[in-house]
């Protein structure tokens, strides 16, 4: 992404190497699910050509003192900091201008972060909050490799600087600087391995699972007199051309091989560096190469990656239509017209400037770039909030009034509604959670009352009437969270103390020891815990409901572990609760996307409702789907019938989620789903007249 720092520095081989790694990562980008879905990896790529050169610099140049490693990040600053301001700049509007606003502030967040280079950790933040996690990809998501290139070319000359006062009394220090590096290697490369295998989602992004590749160009870029030596030798000559091919065929089999489940970067991102060193390394002539294209998109490579993707999220919010090819194919020509012209407009001649060689103008420049698009991000969120505050409003306002077809009452035959499919709907506040946990109970919107994923440990929260003789408990993963919308509602209205014990993705069961697979026996801790203190409060009702079910979670359990499993470590739970004499009530599982028995259907494109929503303005019919395809077997119902007592009862909402035969995106004016697996807040909270009486009912049984 990067390019070298004069011009002296180029090798054609190496912007033939660009050209590769950006043309791969925008065809992956554009066919995802194509034969070259393992192109992010043309990233992966990137970070060793900045390391190489990066480092050939700074051990050519050693920065000294503080002013050497201030020209240093001026010479970063006016070769990066023009082209990726002004395409934030032009991202943030073109995004207030198109896109939905329900997703403003997102955007306008990461803007921010990406304007300051520390976009990645605010990504990485994302991928582990589960409900995040769900969220389309914003305009400048890719900027996340830039933010970790900019980190390192903050910490790594700091560290050069470090070793050459570490050895200031050696007349040639390569090989500390090469046992420097290698250690920075050695160890992030570990906690790369470690971190991927544990919480993937994370790695993908964070710095210091990324730094052992640019740190691998490193250590080549300080053997490179050694490698030019052996390949000055008559054998090392005809060794050239073998190992560059050797290169490329290993970036290619990870490219062809790979795809979105491979878990990167870990262990296996060591091929595609491999390959890219054995490249560099091998400095092959080019006659084999199409040598003039491939130097065009190689000198353009960082324009082209910066442009290409606000472009294929924005325009078919623009166009509000899904993406065809001839979509596919504008895109690719804007890109690259957008690429030439940045080049030549403003990444050469502001970097040419000669009164911006100066630090203080470069840094006073950079600043200035980054404070306007800064300013433009919290205008755009200021606005979005007043937004939100009105629409706040308005929803308020509407579930004031019990509209009879608003949300779930379009679904009640006594109400003879039709369901929505074309003229708007209600904006969502919050998407997740409106109401009672917007207004912020205590308890409920805090991110301490949840169990997260890989850790699991168990938290409880109390909301409602604390003194109330009357305690319900809602236990469950996400899809008993997404009720607690309604029964914090219901909680208040009937003075009830509800206390809460949720986990995201961990079902609720009496688990098993030996059941899970290492990297997830917390999720066996966490439910047995959760059941002991269940037990152990004596509580007058639980609620409980979970997205459970094999197919959903595989790579979690141990071989032999399937549905009849699920319905016997529910049925344990559930009898225990029975047996203690606490009345429990299973919500059965929502439809939904990834709950079907045949697994995840097309129902929105990039699994999302707001992405198929605004391509299908018109028409909301287009993003339902048969109920059949997204209602499963539950296999808490049957675990319900096997416990057989009057004390555990199961509640089927589902006729006020979907219609007779069709599950529609939005029902009533209001939006069912927030993601392609959980209810919207609002919506739930229009279901609150049909789960209250069973609730209540269920509370004066005897």
């Amino acid at each position: 992404m990067s390019q070298p720092i004069q011009k002296r520095d180029i090798r054609p081989d190496i912007q033939v190497l660009r050209a590769f790694a950006v043309g791969v990562v925008l065809v992956s980008h554009l066919w995802p699910n194509g034969p070259l879905a393992g192109g992010y990896l043309g990233v992966d790529v990137f970070f060793v050509i900045s390391g190489f050169l990066i480092t050939s610099h700074l051990v050519e140049h050693v920065p000294t003192n503080h002013h050497g490693l201030l020209d240093f990040w001026g010479r970063r600053v006016r070769r990066l900091l023009p082209a990726s301001l002004a395409v934030l700049a032009a991202t943030a509007v073109a995004s207030w201008l198109w896109l939905p606003e329900s997703q403003w502030l997102a955007t306008a967040r990461q803007i921010r972060a990406a304007a300051t280079y520390w976009v990645n950790w605010a990504l990485a933040a994302d991928s582990v909050d589960y409900f995040a996690a769900g969220s389309p990809a914003t305009p400048v998501q890719h900027y996340w490799s830039l933010s970790v290139e900019e980190q390192f070319y903050l910490v790594w000359p700091v560290l050069i600087l470090l070793l050459t006062w570490l050895g200031w009394r050696l007349r040639e220090r390569r090989w500390l600087y090469f046992a420097g590096l290698l250690v920075v290697v050695g160890a992030s490369l570990w906690f790369s391995i470690t971190y991927t295998r544990s919480t993937p989602a994370a790695a993908y992004f964070v710095s210091t699972t990324r730094v052992w590749e640019l740190g691998a160009g490193g250590l080549l870029a300080v053997a490179q007199p050694v490698i030019a030596k052996v390949l000055s030798t008559k054998w090392g000559e005809r060794s050239r051309i073998p190992v560059a091919y050797a290169g490329w065929l290993l970036m290619a089999a990870a490219v062809w091989r790979f795809n979105a489940e491979t878990a990167i970067p870990g262990w296996r991102a060591a091929i595609p560096v491999a390959g890219a060193l054995l490249v560099l390394a091998a400095n092959a002539p080019l006659d084999w190469y199409p040598v003039h294209m491939l130097q065009w998109l190689g000198d353009h490579s960082y324009s082209i990656y910066l442009w290409h993707w606000p472009l294929l999220v924005i325009e078919p919010a623009a166009l509000q239509s899904a993406r065809g090819w001839k979509d596919d194919v504008a895109i690719i020509v804007a890109t690259l017209v957008l690429a030439a012209l940045t080049k030549r407009f403003l990444e050469d001649p502001v970097r040419n400037l000669a009164w911006w060689r100066r630090l203080v103008p470069t840094y006073a420049m950079g600043a200035l770039g980054m404070a306007v698009v800064i300013a433009v991000s919290v205008t755009w969120t200021g606005v979005a909030n007043h937004r939100q505050e009105e629409h706040q409003r308005q929803l308020a306002d509407q579930l004031a009034g019990k509209m009879a077809c608003f949300g779930a009452a379009a679904l009640d035959p006594a109400n003879n509604c039709a369901p929505t499919n074309d003229g708007g709907y209600v904006p969502d506040g919050s998407i997740w959670q409106i109401g009672a946990i917007e207004r912020g109970k205590p308890g409920l919107n805090d991110s301490l009352c949840n169990s997260y994923e890989h850790d699991w440990r168990v938290t409880r929260c109390d909301a409602g009437d604390l003194s109330s003789p009357v305690t319900v408990v809602l236990t469950g993963n996400s899809h008993a969270l997404q009720w607690l919308e309604a029964l914090s509602e219901i909680a208040e209205a009937q003075h009830w103390h509800l206390v809460t014990y949720y986990a995201t993705g961990c079902p609720f069961a009496d688990w098993q020891e030996g059941t899970f697979l290492p990297q997830f026996v917390h999720c066996g801790e966490w439910g047995r815990a959760v059941l002991s203190s269940i037990l152990k409060l004596k509580p007058t009702l639980v609620v409980t409901s979970n997205l459970g079910y094999q197919p959903n979670y595989a790579g979690w359990f141990r071989p032999g572990f399937g549905r009849p499993q699920f319905v016997d470590v529910y049925t344990s739970a559930y009898r225990k609760l029975s047996d203690a004499g606490i009345r429990t009530v299973v919500i059965r599982d929502a439809p939904s996307a990834v709950g079907g028995d045949k697994g995840e259907t097309k129902l929105f494109p990039n699994a999302n409702p707001i992405s198929c929503l605004g391509a299908h303005p018109d028409d909301y019919g287009a993003c339902s789907a048969p109920r059949s395809e997204w209602e499963y077997a539950d296999p808490a119902v049957d675990a319900v019938n096997k416990v057989g007592s009057p004390m555990v009862t199961f509640a089927d909402f589902n006729d006020r989620v979907c219609g007779p035969v069709t599950c529609y995106a939005v029902v009533g004016g209001v939006r069912v789903w927030q993601d392609r697996s959980h209810l919207t807040g609002t919506y739930v909270h229009t279901m609150i007249p049909y789960i209250e009486p069973v609730l209540v009912g269920a509370v004066a049984s005897p």
